[in-house]
């Protein structure tokens, strides 16, 4: 059976069950440097799929808690370092990676372009299907650790960390909320025909040199396209689209996505990738204060 002839959840039901089969194995461990008088700042070291060493930055505030959790998805670049929000001194705040990216990089390094790309020939090597898992495994890791108690968590993610945002919140029940910017539209059925733009004109660049694999990329792809992971999305979710958009979830696949999600507070800007650029940030940052329980 080829992976666009599953029923919808099988993918990620058999995703999550590989998953299973590695223990996280999470370590924390305590940055002096990053830390302040306010929060504190770990390294946060986590097993991912097949065994992958995953990393994230893990700031936590001062005090006892209980705390509410603010993850920020991973997105498309070999950089995603500490993220300074005002929401972190009241709420954990989480930076995640995927495998390829700055601390996440031993045995893979992701190159930009080609990340799309890399390991499509096959579903079982497909690299975005590892990407996927990563960003629930960060969840997964954050919800393991003991040390303090989660009042409420949330999503935040822009390009490729807006659709792994919508599929964390799709599989795991303990998200809440998700703020998605210009998700990448990866695996749609348009994509090929309206991006022209990147990261999205990876597939186009592939094809060209190899047009005879067009329909195993579309096999490959199909299951992480944020419309098909849409009406699995139960929770509130804030999104984002620029109009001129091209190479992330071109307008006409974001208005769509906005239609098959139950609770979607859509916003749309004249823009390209940018998602509303300063505008959008502080609707997203009151809309994330509130969701967290921080505005109240």
């Amino acid at each position: 059976m080829t992976t666009s002839q599953m029923e919808p959840d099988s993918f990620w039901d058999s995703l999550d069950a590989r998953l299973n089969q590695t223990e996280l194995e999470l370590r924390l461990e305590h940055d002096d440097f990053y830390s302040q008088p306010e929060w504190d700042v770990y390294r946060a070291h986590y097993l991912g799929l097949g065994g992958y060493q995953l990393f994230a930055w893990l700031s936590v505030p001062k005090g006892p808690g209980p705390f509410p959790a603010l993850i920020r998805m991973p997105d498309y670049g070999s950089v995603h370092d500490l993220i300074y929000t005002p929401l972190r001194h009241r709420a954990i705040v989480m930076n995640a990676t995927h495998r390829g990216q700055r601390h996440s990089d031993s045995g893979f390094q992701a190159q930009y372009p080609g990340l799309l790309t890399e390991g499509i020939g096959e579903p079982g090597s497909y690299v975005m299907h590892q990407v996927f898992a990563d960003s629930l495994r960060a969840v997964d890791a954050l919800l393991d650790q003991v040390q303090w108690e989660i009042t409420k968590l949330v999503l935040y993610g822009a390009g490729l960390g807006g659709s792994l945002g919508l599929a964390a919140a799709a599989r795991r029940p303990q998200v809440e909320a998700v703020a998605s910017d210009t998700p990448l539209a990866l695996g749609h059925a348009l994509v090929l025909e309206q991006s022209a733009a990147y990261p999205l004109a990876e597939l186009s660049d592939y094809l060209r040199v190899l047009p005879h694999r067009r329909e195993s990329i579309i096999d490959v792809t199909s299951p992480l396209d944020p419309v098909k992971i849409a009406p699995n999305v139960l929770v509130p979710v804030l999104l984002s689209l620029g109009r001129r958009d091209r190479g992330l979830c071109p307008i006409s696949i974001g208005e769509e996505l906005a239609t098959q999600l139950r609770d979607c507070d859509l916003h749309v800007y004249d823009g390209s990738s940018e998602g509303g650029g300063h505008e959008h940030s502080k609707i997203r940052g009151d809309w994330l204060g509130e969701r967290l329980g921080m505005l109240q």
